[in-house]
């Protein structure tokens, strides 16, 4: 599916007005792109790019746009504070491809030289 084919569809079935989300999309589907070595993306992943755009929306939502470290714990003797930097409920796992995410799109990987 040629990517402004999947940025449409995204958009519809997310229902989507505006253009706000568009470049996110596209940079979704050019990172899902590159890590399939694909020029363009099956039908079958549309579902994990929605999804995924789905997330990172209620993320914004919920957080709000700027960037803000998720707290793991805090210690209140001495003082500790620690940041979650990983896994897919973190900033860097929701606007990323986690390693969950690269789990679905390894189906869709195709090796470099072969068509």
């Amino acid at each position: 599916m040629v990517k402004a084919e999947m940025l449409q569809l995204v958009k519809d079935n997310l229902k989507l007005q505006t253009e706000d989300y568009d470049l996110a999309i596209m940079d979704l589907i050019q990172d899902c792109c590159s890590y399939c070595n694909l020029e363009e993306l099956p039908n079958a992943l549309e579902p994990f790019v929605r999804k995924k755009i789905k997330r990172m929306i209620d993320y914004e939502t919920a957080k709000g746009t700027g960037y803000q470290q998720d707290i793991a714990s805090i210690k209140e003797g001495d003082g500790s504070i620690t940041y979650a930097t990983g896994g897919s409920n973190s900033r860097d796992g929701i606007f990323g491809l986690s390693d969950a995410d690269k789990t679905i799109l390894r189906r869709f990987r195709r090796l470099r030289g072969y068509v």
